[in-house]
């Protein structure tokens, strides 16, 4: 046993090389500048002004935005339309980005559940020029029928579009987490160990090919995972696990692996506000 053990201590400096040169790449440092502003024109935040754009979300969801109020305040129109989390029992304002939590993590059947309630009901007399419903990371794991799962958001939000014709439903891909790079997980990988939260990224990835596939081509979909995985000057970043390339929060937009910062945040704001603009008519 002795044997053994001095067998693997001596293997395990070189297990630790090449597991950071297979399972690390060289990533593009954002630059230390501002985040890129998004590309609109006077007249689109002009015509996005009178709109109403009904958000539902769980923690990113407060990330982005935290990042449109500050993308607005750097292109001088912080009044450009009020930001409201929707309160129970408190009037629905009729215009602006009207945001509020629905469902439980974990639970994306509930989220759908609570979308189409609040937009049946809770928004009242409140008709939304736009509507979108982000699914978190955590939505998804490694055990996730991500075929069944896009299934059951095309039908829901099918049916969401049927009953409230008056509003522009936006569709929106799964946000994504960072991989676990580090020496240890490295080693893992190459002894063909399980590493949690390589899978459930995996899945993610599967899962928003499938929604890209579906509803790219509506010029109406929130590609919230491409925006988390592309640098300021377009390159994108993955990461390489077992030979296949996987899509990956930018370390550098996030400060825990998961949520956006505030440079994330203005990153996938001010393409969120883009895709509004081109919208607004």
């Amino acid at each position: 046993m002795s044997c053994i053990k001095t067998w693997i201590a001596g293997l395990l400096p070189g297990l630790m090389l090449v597991g950071l040169l297979a399972c690390s790449e060289e990533k593009s440092p954002v630059k230390q500048s501002a985040p890129p502003l998004p590309h609109v024109t006077e007249a689109q935040l002009d015509a996005l002004s009178g709109k109403t754009f009904y958000f539902a979300h769980q923690s990113v969801g407060y990330n982005i935005v935290d990042g449109l109020s500050r993308v607005l305040a750097r292109l001088g129109r912080p009044g450009l339309f009020s930001i409201r989390e929707l309160q129970p029992g408190q009037p629905v304002p009729q215009t602006g980005v009207l945001h509020a939590t629905v469902g439980k993590n974990g639970d994306p059947k509930s989220k759908l559940m609570e979308f189409q309630h609040y937009l049946d009901e809770e928004l009242g007399d409140t008709r939304p020029d736009m509507a979108m419903l982000k699914f978190c990371y955590v939505d998804i794991d490694k055990g996730t029928d991500v075929s069944a799962l896009a299934r059951e958001y095309e039908q829901s939000l099918a049916e969401v579009g049927r009953k409230h014709p008056e509003t522009l439903v936006i569709y929106s891909t799964v946000p994504l987490r960072v991989f676990n790079d580090s020496w240890k997980a490295g080693i893992k990988r190459l002894l063909g160990m399980e590493v949690w939260g390589d899978e459930a990224n995996i899945k993610r990835n599967a899962y928003n090919a499938l929604i890209r596939k579906k509803y790219a081509h509506t010029g109406r979909l929130a590609d919230v995972a491409a925006w988390e995985s592309t640098y300021p000057d377009g390159k994108p970043h993955s990461f390489s696990l077992s030979g296949k390339e996987y899509a990956e929060l930018i370390p550098e937009y996030t400060d825990d692996g998961k949520h956006l910062n505030a440079y994330g945040q203005q990153v996938v704001a001010g393409r969120l506000l883009e895709l509004l603009a081109s919208l607004a008519k």
